[in-house]
């Protein structure tokens, strides 16, 4: 399912009054007709408050009261930056006079209003729409906080007031609706974790727009993956295939003090098909490690007195990497001088597809020009706080924008990026941009990551494009947490309970 950006939406509705002949007029009493439609589908006729906007989303708000009033509905609309300044809003202002709906203004005052806001059994929001961005002034935030804490049901059209429809935050207060009607398409709003907890039940008001109007030149498309189109780009397991038929992993992963990563990979790479996995790891955690593992080959490599690899390591790992289909470095692996010296080596001297997390990429972070250099295909998984040291933002800029910032590091550095999260999000030049709605809080811990990027690269390994392969084992590790959840809480849920559980969750892929 495609998801659009306010600008696509624009693109998406120029294309169809141009195609098909029509006006903007006639898209908003379309967008308005099928919204008041939906209200009606979850309520009997009541008092309705609409909330209008000075521009188009308020203009929806007008239609919708013209149909609510039809359909037997007593409606009141609150003006809450007074008279509407769109043309189209105007016009469908001007169509309500006969239907004796009363007009009430918002000036400065909540108590001025009371008796609107008393009056109301629901509220229908069409303030903002997708146009807005930052934070709301103090008067805004004071009605929203009346409607919110009010009691009653909010319908907010398109987008609540105040969240940002490209963004993934909420500056200030936001309304908080219990329905969402979204025109034509969901928005990014929709289904970020982060904003989507506005918008309560979404549901989406077909105004005509078919799906592909909004990609125009230079349009980036947002979408979800759904379970059937993993289903149908997972590698198959013929009946006469063998353990090379599924290609060998190589995870250079872990160190004395963080094992565990080295394990956690191995084991995602293991439980995903990879016909060999190698784990690559230093020899003091020998004993720590090999008796957590006893499916894949082990490589235990030299290491400093603080259990961390040396570069004398990389002659091992070179040898390894040639007979390797894809290989994983920097779960647990730690930033020294010596490890800087292999992941250096490592991209430099791979022919095979690279998943790089963690320590890796905070060794890549000083040398940002080793990934231009780079022979291979790459996939990175950062968190916000690793991509920030990638790319120079802030943790806060990350977060309010995940989508451009993966996109733009993406088409920069010509790689694909797992930029993770509660939605995590999936960017690879040439391709459509993912992001996962799979996953819960469960996967908040540190693990997760590491048994990720062993899954991603179990996938690579089997020969999947670097792409697929992400938005795959992303979506897979996400659902695992998902199934483990509807039995187990998600607060005592480990990284290693997902690895169990994967068995139970692939029978049906």
């Amino acid at each position: 399912m495609n998801v659009l950006t306010s600008a696509q939406m624009r693109i998406a509705e120029a294309l169809c009054v141009e195609r098909e002949g029509i006006t903007y007029l006639e898209l908003m009493e379309r967008a308005g007709r099928e919204s008041a439609s939906i209200i009606m589908n979850h309520t009997l006729p009541c008092n309705v408050l609409v909330l209008c906007g000075k521009g188009k989303n308020g203009g929806d708000g007008f239609v919708i009261a013209r149909y609510l009033s039809q359909a037997g509905y007593k409606v009141k609309i609150l003006l809450v930056n007074g008279r509407p300044k769109a043309e189209d809003a105007i016009k469908m202002q001007s169509q309500i006079d006969r239907f004796n709906i009363e007009t009430d203004f918002y000036i400065d005052s909540v108590e001025d209003i009371k008796s609107s806001l008393d009056f109301a059994d629901i509220f229908v929001e069409c303030i903002f729409g997708t146009g807005f961005a930052g934070a709301p002034d103090a008067r805004t935030a004071k009605l929203i906080y009346a409607i919110n804490t009010s009691g009653k049901d909010i319908y907010s059209i398109d987008v609540p007031a105040c969240v940002d429809c490209d963004g993934a935050t909420v500056t200030g207060t936001a309304v908080k609706a219990a329905v969402t009607i979204a025109i034509s398409s969901l928005k990014i709003a929709h289904i970020m974790k982060s904003t989507a907890c506005f918008c309560g039940k979404i549901e989406i008001a077909d105004i005509g727009i078919t799906a592909d109007e909004h990609i125009g030149a230079g349009s980036d498309i947002i979408s979800f993956i759904s379970e059937n189109e993993v289903k149908s780009i997972l590698p198959q397991r013929p009946c006469l295939a063998h353990k090379g038929t599924f290609g060998h992993a190589l995870n250079i992963c872990g160190s004395m003090r963080m094992q565990g990563a080295a394990v956690l990979a191995a084991k995602g790479a293991c439980r995903m098909g990879a016909g060999l996995v190698t784990a690559a790891f230093p020899d003091a955690a020998y004993n720590a490690v090999s008796p957590k593992l006893t499916e894949p080959l082990l490589l235990p490599l030299p290491c400093d007195e603080q259990g961390f690899l040396t570069a004398d390591a990389f002659e091992e790992i070179d040898e390894k990497m040639q007979k390797s289909t894809a290989v994983l470095a920097g779960c647990g692996l730690g930033v020294t001088q010596g490890t800087k010296q292999i992941i250096q080596l490592l991209l430099l001297n791979s022919q095979a597809p690279l998943v790089l997390d963690a320590d890796a990429l905070n060794i890549i972070a000083e040398n940002i020009s080793l990934l231009k250099k780079s022979n291979s295909n790459i996939v990175i998984t950062p968190h916000p706080g690793e991509m920030s040291r990638l790319c120079g933002k802030s943790v806060d800029e990350i977060s309010a924008n995940p989508v451009r910032t993966a996109l733009l590091f993406a088409k920069e550095h010509n790689i694909t990026v797992v930029l993770k999260g509660a939605n995590t999000v999936v960017c690879a030049p040439g391709c459509p941009v993912y992001i996962n709605s799979t996953g819960n809080p469960g996967l908040s811990r540190g693990g997760s990551g590491d048994l990720l990027a062993g899954m991603i690269v179990s996938l690579l390994a089997q020969g999947m494009s670097t792409f697929s392969a992400a938005c795959c084992a992303v979506y897979l590790h996400g659902l695992c947490a998902d199934r483990f959840a509807q039995t187990a809480s998600t607060r005592f849920m480990l990284p290693g309970d997902i690895a169990d559980n994967m068995p139970e969750l692939l029978k049906d892929f």
